[in-house]
């Protein structure tokens, strides 16, 4: 059994020509009535909504957005398209949405065609051995490519995915893109792949596509290092350490990013006993001239080691950091002192 979630991307265009709003409250019906009126629409009252006729379903949704309720009323708003000649059944409820989930995805054309034809471009940057600077793996990044031939703002990209409720096909299609990618450029060193936790349902069902494209690719399970992504925003551990196990028994590495974002909990993120722990670039940034800041890289070393994690400083961008971190108990250092991530991994550092 496969994951639909994931691997099935919702269809946003619609042969419509009907639908059904549904208001939060009577109060905004006489209103709403008008409003169709002055506009010609058909419609008719049904259950405390509105069935509209004959309409171009993308026109109506930004009319609704722009004419007609606000941000806040855009929430409460429901709205169902219904093709044409087809009977309402139980699978209808799957396209029941808000108006404001209906106006981000018609906003979001760009992004769906993205991930929808999976055009990702995947950058690797270097991960460094502290003590002698030779490379030891290569973090994956991607980057969505647009229609016209440049890079989507990678923030906006997952912010608008997120906002489209596509996070979980994006995050897959992210995850193949980077181990397709690594395969194409001949890397045999540590590769390390981020996915987001809340994007994965079942590990199982949800990965298996991720592991298919593994083999396919004749990767060394022992090259591979899953990194959790947004560390600071996991709430569920129990969850997370399903992932991670799974992850664990096909032999993959696994390692959590960002610590130090704004965490403050972090024995329970060391309950997960990651493989690589990476301390993050505002604990990084200018260490060698900040008393809190090296003692809070000393308790996250500490924690790390307890349960036998590498420690992997990221955000390394000069010399001074570099030369402080040497004299600390890091294993792994990345940042643009060692390079920037590109599209063809460079292959020895020069410090500059």
């Amino acid at each position: 059994m496969s994951c639909g979630r994931c691997e099935k991307l919702p269809e946003i265009d619609f042969n419509v020509t009907d639908a059904y709003v549904d208001i939060p409250t009577e109060h905004h019906g006489e209103i709403f009535e008008n409003v169709l009126k002055a506009n010609k629409y058909d419609y008719r009252e049904v259950d405390r909504g509105y069935f509209i006729k004959r309409l171009n379903f993308e026109d109506f949704i930004s009319f609704l957005s722009n004419m007609v309720f606000n941000t806040v009323e855009q929430k409460d708003v429901k709205v169902l398209p219904i093709k044409a000649g087809e009977s309402l059944k139980f699978s209808s409820l799957r396209q029941y949405k808000a108006l404001v989930e209906w106006k981000s995805l018609y906003q979001g054309k760009e992004v769906a065609s993205i991930i929808g034809e999976s055009r990702i471009k995947t950058l690797f940057q270097p991960i460094v051995e502290a003590k002698t600077g030779e490379i030891y793996g290569y973090e994956a990044l991607s980057r969505g490519m647009m229609k016209n031939g440049k890079i989507m703002n990678p923030e906006e990209l997952f912010s608008r995915a997120k906002e489209m409720d596509l996070m979980f096909y994006l995050d897959r299609v992210c995850r193949e893109s980077s181990i397709r990618a690594a395969s194409k450029q001949g890397i045999k060193k540590r590769l390390f792949v981020n996915f987001i936790p809340t994007a994965i349902y079942e590990p199982s069902l949800c990965l298996q596509s991720t592991a298919k494209v593994l083999r396919e690719e004749s990767i060394d399970p022992e090259q591979m290092v899953f990194e959790v992504v947004e560390t600071e925003k996991v709430e569920d551990f129990g969850h997370l350490n399903r992932i991670l196990d799974y992850y664990r028994d096909k032999g993959y590495s696994t390692a959590l990013d960002d610590i130090g974002s704004g965490y403050s909990n972090i024995s329970s993120l060391m309950q997960l006993k990651p493989d690589y722990m990476k301390i993050e670039m505002n604990i990084i940034r200018e260490i060698h001239l900040d008393s809190k800041k090296q003692e809070l890289l000393d308790e996250f070393i500490c924690s790390g080691k307890k349960v036998g994690a590498t420690i992997l400083a990221e955000g390394i961008e000069t010399v001074e950091e570099y030369n402080y971190l040497k004299g600390k108990d890091v294993d792994l250092m990345q940042g643009y002192l060692f390079g920037k991530p590109e599209e063809v991994p460079i292959k020895e550092v020069e410090l500059r």
